[in-house]
């Protein structure tokens, strides 16, 4: 792919070859949040928590397997909570308005996506099932044990795209984890917000 293949989109995509994106708040969104993991954290004593809140979204592990995996018991109902909880944010998932379209447009001009989230392994499936298609690279922080803004995280997306950083453009909307980080790695780095206001002006 050439820049000129990608002419009729905004200029922060000149010499653009791939996108990636966060997922959610960017991509996708929960309408309904829930604080789904809160009953589990509330049921732990301080140092598991502090624990879990680093391994929660580096490890491939379903939230049933955190007590055993944390080494102590959790009352059955604080898990239950956390399951309902769960279903409800899951089932209220969207794709933010205007990021079906720009994802398509994209793919359209034969432009790589990428998706890079830190994420929690119960919500996988959810994010796969709501996408458009299936991303050429999908870097996700429980697969891959890093999150943003960690360099490892934006390793793993350049080296799946096998494109030069600056030809990679993320787009996110927390600064330190889709800005700064990703621009640290050499790529570009927009707000979606931005994004979104350059592809649907007026």
């Amino acid at each position: 792919m050439t820049p000129a293949s990608v002419t009729d989109l905004p200029p922060v995509f000149d010499g653009i070859e791939a996108v990636c994106f966060d997922a959610f708040g960017t991509l996708v969104e929960i309408t309904d949040k829930q604080q789904a993991f809160w009953p589990l954290f509330r049921a732990l004593p301080p140092d598991k928590r502090r624990e879990l809140k680093h391994r929660l979204m580096r490890e491939d592990r379903p939230f049933t397997q955190w007590p055993d995996a944390l080494g102590v018991e959790v009352d059955p109902y604080a898990l239950l909570d956390v399951l309902n909880r769960q279903l409800g944010e899951m089932l209220s998932v969207e794709m933010r308005p205007g990021l079906a379209d720009i994802w398509a447009r994209l793919r359209a001009k034969g432009v790589r996506l990428a998706v890079c989230s830190n994420l929690a392994s119960d919500y996988v499936q959810t994010l796969q099932g709501k996408l458009p298609d299936r991303p050429d690279v999908e870097v996700l922080s429980c697969k891959v044990g890093a999150i943003k803004p960690e360099s490892t995280i934006y390793v793993a997306v350049l080296d799946g795209l096998c494109v030069a950083p600056d030809r990679v453009l993320f787009v996110g909307d927390t600064p330190r984890a889709d800005i700064e980080g990703p621009r640290a790695a050499g790529m570009k780095a927009i707000h979606v917000d931005d994004l979104v206001a350059m592809m649907f002006p007026g």
